[in-house]
């Protein structure tokens, strides 16, 4: 016999436990979401890269490759 959860009355963190311990679980993962969207208090990034953000990438890249022993 399987286990119906409510998700809708879960705990936000319990949720968040059971989404990534049965990520198969579309209304589980769907309700998360949700949450994530409507509550408040939850930091929330735009996603995206600057140029400055591919500068300092570029440069850390090169100081990699600079730090890095010759392997010839």
């Amino acid at each position: 016999m399987t286990q119906k959860f409510d998700f809708q009355t879960m705990p936000r963190r319990e949720l968040r436990a059971y989404v990534l311990s049965h990520r198969d679980d579309e209304d589980a993962l769907r309700i998360y979401m949700d949450r994530l969207k409507s509550e408040s208090g939850i930091i929330r990034h735009q996603g995206g890269v600057t140029t400055d953000d591919l500068a300092q990438l570029e440069q850390l890249l090169q100081n990699s490759v600079n730090q890095a022993p010759d392997a010839r």
